[in-house]
Order: C-alpha cells, then sequence, then structure tokens
C-alpha cells in the first residue's frame, strides 16, 4: 500500500455514514412493519410515520452526495485494480444510487396510493402526484416497494463485500477512501 491514501472529500463521507444509519433505520421500522406485526396502533402510524420520513430523508441525502461527488470528485481506485472489479464496483455503485433515489419515490408513491400522504417527520406534508388508488394499482406498488428493499440490500451487501475485499484481501487502501 502506497504512504498516501486519497480520501473522499470530508464532507462526503460525513453523508455516506450519516445515509448508512438512515438506511439502517429504515430497513428496522420496515422489517418490523413487515414481519413483525405492530397492530393497527400508534406504534403501526409512528413506524410508518418514522420509515416514510427516513425514505424522504435517504432522498435528500443521496441528491445532496451526488452533487457534492460530482462537485469534489471520487479517489481513484488503485491502478492495480483488476478491470473486472473495476466494472463490477462502479456498476454496483450506479445501480445503489439509482435504487436509492427511486425507493423512496416508490414508497411515497405507495404511501400515497393507500390514501396515507407523507407527513415528513410531523413538520409537514409532502405534496404527491395523486392520492388513494384502486387497491389492484396500490398493491403492485407495494410490490414494487417490498422487491427494491431486496434489491437495495442486495447491493449494499455487495457494496460491504467488496469494501471488506479491499480492506482484508487486497489491503490497497480503498477502505480508506471513505474512513
Amino acid at each position: 500500500m502506497s504512504g498516501t491514501v486519497s480520501r473522499y472529500h470530508p464532507a462526503l463521507r460525513l453523508l455516506h455514514w450519516l445515509t448508512a444509519a438512515v438506511i439502517l433505520c429504515m430497513f428496522v421500522t420496515g422489517g418490523w412493519i413487515v414481519y413483525f406485526d405492530p397492530g393497527d396502533g400508534p406504534l403501526k402510524l409512528a413506524l410508518y410515520h418514522l420509515h416514510e420520513s427516513t425514505g424522504a430523508t435517504v432522498w435528500l441525502l443521496v441528491l445532496v452526495r451526488l452533487g457534492l461527488r460530482w462537485r469534489f470528485g471520487a479517489p481513484p481506485l488503485p491502478a492495480t485494480t483488476p478491470r473486472a472489479i473495476r466494472l463490477l464496483a462502479g456498476g454496483n455503485q450506479v445501480a445503489l444510487h439509482a435504487v436509492l433515489l427511486l425507493q423512496p419515490l416508490i414508497g411515497l408513491s405507495d404511501a400515497n396510493a393507500w390514501g396515507a400522504p407523507l407527513h415528513w417527520y410531523g413538520l409537514f406534508e409532502v405534496p404527491w402526484f395523486f392520492a388513494r388508488l384502486p387497491e389492484p394499482a396500490a398493491r403492485a406498488l407495494a410490490d414494487m416497494h417490498w422487491w427494491g428493499a431486496a434489491a437495495l440490500l442486495a447491493l449494499l451487501g455487495a457494496h460491504v463485500a467488496g469494501g471488506l475485499y479491499h480492506a482484508i484481501v487486497r489491503r490497497d487502501g480503498v477502505w480508506q477512501h471513505m474512513a
């Protein structure tokens, strides 16, 4: 490993880890809603509001991150990184950002389709293109949101595995780009 490790801009590193924490919150609340029936009381409503608000927050964080990434760039992969790994890493990063931008929009559409507009952390209602939809359309959006979550989980798993590969196997300093 070289003596100098290039890193992402500090704002990008902060937003990366903040986004990771918010996504973890989304998976916990979403999983709780789907797999551990909270009933039809105030807990369920609180979980939905937190999940939806954090989804909207992720969307905003990703937009800011992409703008900063465009402004400040990214450290290059080491010259010794094989082409296949470069392609996999780049493809995963593009797919990850695409899902992180689309998934909150699908979730917002899903909630509105069932007649539940987003109240961002209880502060204000986020307007959307439509309100309640017929049940088949609402169910299709709910299914799309579930599959989007599965895709996000798979992409995040590949992202973390890639980081660990660079840290443990290659020991090439890539892990430190975001540390």
